[in-house]
């Protein structure tokens, strides 16, 4: 059969384009004073965004019709920052792509289609299952929302045969493991994976996937499902469940490896965010993304030939307001760990924070807020709590300058945070008073609970 001639698709190239995009800074001095020694002091701060925007994103890629080479290259956002180059963009690529800190460089695809259906010729995997869940806080597209791992032996070297369109995707992976240089290891895998795309016309807002792998050299065998659907209640709400399987096994001798459900059902109002909760505690990178919603998701480990019994059931409810009711802003997330082993001891964490932007008059706006979290002794010794929640929980995070030593493991955890920030009496300027607990649980002997006392003043651009 002959094939139809090629071209290269010009249009969205990147292009130099230099212009000063952000100059930003501030400047701050707290003075505080430490409960537990009377000790006091201040503490001078300054912090500078600067910000030259080099090169605009685009791609190049072939194009063609009915059997014809398919690849597209792609570059990302090149700024200036702070003195270094960085990228905004972070181009990914499902496959292999050169990296830079100036400019982020990617080979999209390489496919070779044949009408519908198609040849891909980079690298890839062979594992099936991953899942991340829109939540509350910590939504989807951020590792600290994956509830299921891929499973499957990987191997990364070979191709993937499929067929896509806007209802259904196909994918069959053939590959071999990878070698610096003796790539001839006859260690092959395989994977298939099937999936109804979420626009499609069947029945729009449905989703869900399918697949399995298969490693020769090592006898085993990986599976996994997953199905969801996002239900629209009204212009602003919208219900979303989603569940998730995955399971492997040796088939020789025949062992179940492991097999894991996980899934959760949340009610949003908005979109999701590239950003933290802003509010006490919920306030750094380990509550991002955030949805403006309530969210209840779960994780159970299965019955396997080595546990042959259930072992514990994880719950992770979660709540971020947005901007649904004015000026007030609310984020909780709680982890509750319950054991199906006797003897274990149930595990629970809890953290949350909130604020209200009380206008007192023209330009000024006064804003109380509170925050606490809480973990017990037992929810140290599941390990979900320590992956999903190590920023959340960090025994020396630093706020207002001060180490809260929580010394979490031997008593569990209790941080209390509350505060008032005032803008608008001063152009460009905030005042804060905060109190801050260290572990109030921590009962060794000298132990410093009572924590700090602060205030301070910032002046922004």
């Amino acid at each position: 059969m002959a094939a139809v001639a090629a071209g290269i698709v010009f249009a969205d190239e990147p292009t130099v384009n230099t212009n000063i995009t952000t100059f930003t800074g501030n400047s701050s001095v707290v003075w505080g004073v430490d409960l537990d020694d009377g000790g006091t002091g201040f503490k001078n701060d300054t912090a500078i965004t600067f910000k030259i925007n080099m090169l605009n994103a685009g791609d190049k890629a072939t194009e063609g019709e009915g059997i014809w080479g398919d690849l597209q290259l792609k570059a990302g956002n090149a700024s200036w920052w702070n003195n270094q180059w960085v990228n905004y963009d972070n181009v990914k690529s499902a496959e292999n792509g050169s990296r830079s800190s100036a400019v982020s460089l990617a080979i999209d695809h390489a496919k070779i289609h044949i009408f519908g259906a198609y040849v891909g010729i980079m690298s890839g995997d062979t594992q099936v299952g991953e899942l991340k869940l829109d939540s509350a806080i910590r939504s989807n597209d951020n590792d600290n929302s994956k509830y299921l791992a891929n499973v499957g032996e990987n191997k990364t070297q070979g191709i993937v045969a499929g067929y896509a369109n806007q209802n259904l995707q196909f994918d069959l992976d053939f590959r071999s493991k990878a070698g610096d240089e003796d790539f001839y290891n006859n260690d092959y895998g395989l994977a298939f994976e099937a999936q109804l795309l979420s626009g499609n016309t069947f029945l729009p807002g449905l989703f869900g996937k399918v697949g399995a792998s298969v490693a020769f050299k090592e006898k085993k065998m990986a599976w996994a499902a997953s199905v969801g659907y996002k239900l629209s209640l009204s212009d602003t709400f919208y219900l979303k469940p989603v569940v998730g399987y995955t399971g492997a096994a040796t088939l020789d001798p025949a062992t179940s490896d492991e097999n894991t459900l996980a899934g959760g059902v949340l009610l949003g109002w908005g979109e999701s965010a590239d950003a933290n909760a802003g509010v006490y505690y919920l306030d750094n990178d380990g509550a991002k993304k955030v949805t403006p919603g309530l969210s209840f998701n779960f994780k159970l480990p299965l019955t396997n030939s080595t546990t042959n019994k259930l072992t514990y059931l994880t719950l992770i409810p979660s709540l971020y307001t947005g901007t649904i009711v004015p000026n007030l802003t609310a984020g909780l997330i709680s982890q509750m760990d319950i054991p199906f082993i006797e003897g274990a001891e149930f595990g629970v964490a809890v953290i949350g924070g909130v604020k209200y932007d009380l206008k007192v008059s023209d330009g000024i706006t006064v804003t109380p807020q509170v925050g606490a979290r809480f973990a017990n002794k037992a929810s140290l010794a599941y390990p979900s709590m320590l992956d999903q929640n190590k920023k959340l929980f960090d025994a020396n995070t630093d706020n207002g300058g001060v180490k809260d030593n929580n010394n979490m493991s031997a008593y569990g955890l209790l941080n209390l945070k509350a505060g008032i920030d005032i803008s608008g009496l001063i152009s460009n300027t905030t005042f804060s008073f905060w109190y801050q607990s260290r572990n109030l649980l921590d009962t060794a002997d000298g132990a410093k609970k009572a924590g700090t006392l602060n205030v301070s003043a910032k002046i922004a651009l």
